[in-house]
């Protein structure tokens, strides 16, 4: 069984892997910008970037309503 101390201490660790994987996909979307990419390598770029960043804003809300049932 898992205590609210372990369970605290996982979701800490899932918001710094978040914030990691939101770091990394704002390289991914700077990088879109290069200028030696084709137009086509820079709009899947931004899909890419766009996507990871509608699944983060997914992943959050279901945290913050984990976080919200243990208070």
């Amino acid at each position: 069984m898992t205590t609210s101390t372990q369970t605290a201490g996982n979701i800490r660790d899932v918001v710094d892997l978040l914030a990691t994987v939101r770091y990394l996909n704002e390289a991914v979307f700077m990088a879109a910008a290069d200028s030696s990419l084709t137009t086509d390598a820079t709009n899947a770029l931004q899909a890419l970037s766009a996507e990871i960043g509608n699944k983060l804003l997914f992943i959050d809300e279901r945290l913050d309503e984990i976080l919200e049932v243990q208070s």
